[in-house]
Order: structure tokens, then C-alpha cells, then sequence
């Protein structure tokens, strides 16, 4: 049997040499013709790995473009969803950096190129402080009632968020309403609203809590008188600055109290404006400093500050 098998395959075998070749050859040309190697692009998600507890973590980009070269059956079996691109945040520090994508691709592809290469990634750690409180009663209560006091909970909050936000928050603020039905002593819960020194929202962040209870107290008989507002430099303004002027906003405002306390007032004064982080001209919200006995509807004032430089006399735009 076994001689017959060897007899068998050593007949005419050279012809069979020749004949498997030419079939070799023959399946590498039909693959090379109807399956030819081709290059294509891929779109690719970038995910972060390993990412550190305790930041925000954001990235520059998210989607990366794959060039790949492969077979052409290859680009019709396979999708971008086969293609994974990944940043690895191992050892990752604090700050805005580039990191290398890394690529991983179903087999029989060879990477070309990607675009792009590296991504941003800006590693916000979160932190907390604490924030002034301040409450601000806007609108007019009822005929010949005025506002004799506002008592709040406490007068920080604590606040919670990304370091660069977080630090932007000069202050917190709530506002009570008032309406002409006001002419008894309320309380109520008011929202707190972040803001930074030139009053404008901070968002992005977590106040706790995010209201205060809040007293207000109600009075009759009071004398009422507009006065100017005084604003009240710091001492702080740097070096190379000369501080040009602080004007309020608005101008004047209405007061209340006994006649014999706000018959000699004229005006006003705000609590000192800090200008240690002045650069250039600009706005800040600052609270008023009232006599004892004085009281009025609003306690915030913006001040315009402007500011020259020494060296060239000339205005900071």
C-alpha cells in the first residue's frame, strides 16, 4: 500500500513541481489583482486611561484621523469603531500638556499616520474654599415702610470646583425682592449666585449650600435722604500704576434712618477697593459702610476704576 502511495506521488513529478508553482502563482496574481493592498483613513476615539483622582480633567480633542494600509477586504470587514485610540494618564501632573495617542487597530493593518499624534489634556485639580456671602434686597416694599436690617445664616459659603475656577469667585450673592404686599418681617431661603470681582457669573462650580435663610425686618417712621457714594481707595495698587480715579456706580443712593443720625450725612463711604490685582482699567462690586443706624436697600456698588502707567503717563486701556 505504502508503495503504491510513494509510486504514485513520484510519478511524473516533476510536471507536478511545475504545476503547483504555476497554481501559486496564479493565486498571488488574482489576490494582488482583485484584493490589492490599499490605503484608506479611519476616524478614530481618543480616551483617556489611568486619569488621577481629585482634577477635572479635560481634553483638547477627542477624535483622531487613522491612515491605514491594508487589503482591500480589510477596509470593507472593518469600521472606525475597530480602531481605538488612547492616552495613557499614568503619572499624569497638574497643568495643560500634550500627551502621545497610542493605537491600538484590528491585525493585517500598518499604521501610516495619525492626526493628530498628541492631545491636550488640561488636568484641573479640584479644591475648596471659603466665599464672602452677601445678600442684596432689590425693588420697593410698602408706602412708608423701609428695610431696617437683613439677617443671613452665615456670611461664607463654602464652594467646591476646578482650581482655576474656584479661585475666580470674589464673592457670592443673593437677592431678596421686594414687592409693595412687603410690610411685615419676612424670612425666606435665597439662591446664591457665584461672581467674580467684576460681577459677573461663575459657573462650574458647587456652592454648599446653594441657599441661605435669610431675615429681613421692616420698619416705619424712618427718614429717608440720597446721599453720594464715596468709594474708598486701597493702598495696594502696584508700583508701577497710578491710580487715576473710582467712580461709582450709580452716583447716589436713597439711605434710611433717624432724623438725628442722617441729618449731617452727605454722603457714603464703600469699604476699601482693593487694587492689588489691578492690571488696566476696570469694574469691581464692593459692599458700602454704613453708620449704625443707617440702612439701605442695596449694599453692593460698582466702582469703574482706571489706572495709568507711571512711566508712559498714559491711560491703561
Amino acid at each position: 500500500m505504502i508503495s503504491r502511495f510513494r509510486s504514485l506521488v513520484q510519478r511524473n513529478l516533476a510536471a507536478k513541481i511545475v504545476a503547483l508553482l504555476i497554481a501559486v502563482i496564479l493565486w498571488g496574481y488574482v489576490m494582488n489583482d482583485q484584493n490589492p493592498s490599499t490605503e484608506g483613513s479611519f476616524t478614530a476615539q481618543v480616551q483617556l486611561l489611568n486619569a488621577p483622582e481629585g482634577y477635572k480633567v479635560t481634553q483638547g480633542t477627542d477624535k483622531i484621523k487613522v491612515t491605514v494600509r491594508g487589503a482591500r477586504s480589510l477596509f470593507v470587514s472593518n469600521s472606525d469603531a475597530d480602531f481605538h485610540a488612547y492616552v495613557d494618564l499614568r503619572g499624569a501632573e497638574e497643568g495643560r500638556k500634550e500627551y502621545k495617542v497610542r493605537m491600538e487597530m484590528p491585525a493585517g493593518f500598518e499604521l501610516v499616520d495619525m492626526t493628530p499624534a498628541t492631545v491636550e489634556v488640561n488636568l484641573d485639580p479640584i479644591i475648596t474654599r471659603k466665599v464672602r456671602a452677601d445678600i442684596n434686597v432689590n425693588g420697593s416694599p410698602a408706602s412708608g415702610v423701609t428695610v431696617a436690617s437683613v439677617s443671613q445664616a452665615s456670611a461664607e459659603v463654602l464652594v467646591e470646583g476646578p482650581a482655576s475656577l474656584v479661585t475666580e469667585v470674589d464673592r457670592l450673592i443673593g437677592y431678596v425682592g421686594l414687592t409693595s404686599k412687603n410690610d411685615t418681617d419676612f424670612a425666606l431661603q435665597v439662591p446664591l449666585t457665584a461672581i467674580n470681582a467684576e460681577g459677573k457669573e461663575v459657573s462650574g462650580i458647587t456652592i454648599q449650600p446653594s441657599t441661605m435663610y435669610v431675615s429681613v425686618q421692616m420698619a416705619r417712621g424712618l427718614t429717608k435722604k440720597i446721599v453720594t457714594i464715596k468709594p474708598v481707595p486701597g493702598d495696594d495698587l502696584p508700583d508701577n500704576l497710578e491710580l487715576v480715579s473710582l467712580k461709582p456706580e450709580p452716583l447716589q443712593i436713597e439711605i434710611a434712618g433717624s432724623e438725628n443720625i442722617i441729618a449731617n450725612l452727605t454722603f457714603v463711604p464703600t469699604e476699601k477697593v482693593s487694587l492689588a490685582d489691578v492690571l488696566k482699567n476696570t469694574n469691581k462690586t464692593v459692599k458700602l459702610e454704613l453708620p449704625s443706624g443707617v440702612t439701605v436697600t442695596n449694599h453692593d456698588v460698582l466702582v469703574h476704576i482706571a489706572v495709568k502707567s507711571k512711566k508712559t503717563e498714559k491711560s491703561m486701556e
